[in-house]
């Protein structure tokens, strides 16, 4: 099924037009939410953006041996906890992931699956649907799987941040189901590859006094760096912040239109046959970045009177 259908559509992939500002976005974040703080941030963002993003549901995603059997649903309670701190429980839909792929050609089941698939081929919609995608893109292939009919109604903006472009396609996002990696560059699904991000770092005191006033999200964003020194640590990067700010505010990203490669079993990229193209995000501006998140963050949750007088 996937040689077939890549075969014959891969090809025509249509290059996504980057989003002017000021233009809304239809959007499903599909997210590891409890695989790492970043998530968290890119949601936060999102949900402070709603000037741009028009925010359709959420996905929980596996993360691999990481997460275990239970990391679907760890997946699900993260993004309901940062709901919750936002003061908008039960806004939005969240729901389960799928696990990854055991057979390259089967997808794999789940609720989360056949929401991208409703959402996409909405027929009251006039828009596409912007899947993005900040773990491992197993979601995104099984749904293109069961419909390819999806590729026509969707940009897919995946994590994909990688080691030694364009030859080695290695990243924890990859690991945890090479499948679905090699199904997503294979088919005809425009995509946007987010390959940066290891210098979005920030530290303690920026998000102590930009990011904490911020209302009880905020504050909980900031307060859960505590529960990890690698967290608190000024190298850690914030990677998946950037997709959010990259699709916020295009101006804030550097990228170039490549050739889809193949991705073999070995995690190595080689030149693809037929694959069309892709855009590659490839830099990001690191304080243009965190000033546009604090810049939404405290328009959205505006600090307390008693926090803006510290």
């Amino acid at each position: 099924m996937l040689a077939l259908a890549a075969a014959v559509s891969a090809a025509e992939r249509i290059v996504p037009r980057w989003p002017p500002a000021g233009q809304r976005l239809r959007v499903v974040i599909d997210t590891d939410a409890a695989c790492e703080i970043d998530d968290r941030y890119a949601i936060a963002m999102a949900l402070a953006a709603q000037d741009r993003f028009r925010i359709e549901g959420f996905v929980g995603a596996h993360f691999g041996d990481s997460g275990g059997p239970g990391g679907i649903a760890k997946s699900v309670d993260a993004i309901r906890a940062i709901l919750e701190k936002a003061g908008m429980a039960g806004r939005f839909p969240v729901k389960r992931g799928a696990s990854p792929f055991q057979y390259s050609a089967l997808p794999v089941e789940s609720e989360g699956v056949d929401f991208l698939i409703e959402r996409a081929l909405a027929k009251d919609e006039q828009t596409p649907l912007w899947i993005i995608s900040l773990g491992a893109c197993t979601d995104v292939a099984a749904a293109w799987l069961k419909r390819p009919e999806i590729a026509a109604k969707v940009a897919v903006f995946w994590h994909g941040r990688t080691q030694f472009w364009p030859e080695k396609c290695w990243n924890f996002n990859v690991y945890n189901d090479l499948k679905a990696v090699r199904i997503l560059f294979a088919s005809d699904l425009p995509l946007i590859l987010f390959d940066t991000g290891t210098h979005l770092t920030c530290p303690m005191a920026e998000s102590e006094q930009r990011l904490k006033p911020c209302g009880e999200l905020g504050k909980y964003l900031h307060e859960f760096r505590l529960r990890s020194p690698g967290f608190q640590s000024p190298t850690k990067g914030f990677f998946d912040l950037g997709d959010i700010a990259a699709l916020a505010e295009p101006g804030l990203a550097k990228w170039e239109v490549v050739s889809a490669p193949n991705v073999h079993w070995d995690m190595l990229y080689q030149p693809g046959k037929g694959r069309g193209q892709i855009v590659r995000v490839h830099a990001m501006d690191r304080d243009g970045t965190f000033d546009l998140f604090y810049r939404k963050m405290t328009a959205a949750f505006p600090p307390s009177r008693a926090e803006s007088t510290r």
